[in-house]
């Protein structure tokens, strides 16, 4: 084995513990930013802000906990999630499962046998097949790009140990580009068998 690469390894898992320490980060920045509107809301009344002011902190706070609650940005979306979750009992395999479908899921309001509202949820069966197509043609992508990086980094001289180590460590960075795509895209699984997870969903009363 070259003992350069070993200098290659100092250089990348310093990288790499930083960017896992970002990551662990991340959520606790969320809870802070919170914490940071939560304090600000009794100073609103003291400084005498507009109404409209205080309406947009108010819709911040609400998105931010939207997104540490559920993890999903959109807050229509989130929104959407917690409906499900409020009237359902699921596993957390379903619960993952649902999530990654969220972006395919419609709302469908309908009235009960007792004369009131509800929301069904149902699969959209065109949104699914475009998801699921960006999700493979970034992996597609992600994968192309991580083993040109690799590889390359593999084939360059002692000479040009630096550029080796930082496309080998780019090309570490896609692996979790990857994984994140998985978690997030419905990559795995029929369309017949999403949908009838969706479908098996109770419905959501309209008070």
């Amino acid at each position: 084995m070259n003992l350069e690469w070993l200098k290659i390894g100092s250089y990348i898992f310093p990288v790499a513990a930083t960017a896992l320490n970002y990551a662990a980060r991340f959520k606790t920045l969320t809870n802070e930013r919170i914490s940071v509107y939560k304090d600000i809301k009794p100073l609103c009344t003291a400084t005498e802000m507009k109404p409209y002011e205080i309406k947009a902190i108010d819709k911040e706070i609400k998105n931010l906990i939207l997104f540490e609650t559920t993890g999903i940005r959109s807050p229509l979306l989130a929104q959407q999630h917690l409906k499900i979750l409020s009237c359902n009992d699921i596993t957390d395999f379903e619960k993952s499962r649902i999530k990654k479908l969220s972006h395919c899921i419609d709302q469908d309001a309908t009235d009960t046998e007792a004369g009131n509202k509800k929301i069904i949820f149902t699969l959209n069966k065109k949104k699914y097949y475009k998801r699921r197509r960006e999700g493979a043609g970034l992996i597609t992508a992600f994968l192309v790009a991580y083993y040109t990086l690799f590889f390359t980094a593999l084939r360059l001289p002692e000479e040009e140990i630096l550029l080796a180590a930082a496309m080998l460590f780019m090309s570490l960075t896609l692996i979790y580009a990857i994984l994140k795509t998985v978690a997030t895209y419905p990559m795995f699984g029929f369309y017949k068998n999403n949908k009838k997870i969706v479908d098996s969903l109770d419905y959501f009363p309209i008070e």
